[in-house]
């Protein structure tokens, strides 16, 4: 099952406020919470642009960088989602 846009955007957020409690770089976490809404903005699934424009297309995204965009390509591979519970 590939997630949807509102799944990839929370994950996010959960990623973000992992990073905070880490007291990880606070650009890191401020990254992770723009991408969140970048990909809840989107008009169409995050999976339809890389499935048309690849993971470049990802990076293309305002403030998606190289890293990010692994980071979301990850988060559509059926591999990483299907069998796994809540985190």
């Amino acid at each position: 099952m590939i997630l949807s846009n509102r799944e990839i955007s929370q994950k996010l957020r959960e990623r973000a406020t992992r990073l905070a409690e880490q007291r990880d770089n606070l650009y890191r976490v401020r990254a992770f919470r723009q991408a969140a809404m970048t990909v809840l903005a989107l008009p169409h699934e995050l999976s339809d642009l890389v499935r048309s424009g690849g993971i470049g297309a990802i990076e293309r995204l305002p403030g998606v960088g190289k890293s990010l965009a692994q980071t979301l390509a990850d988060y559509l591979k059926p591999s990483r989602n299907e069998g796994t519970t809540a985190a």
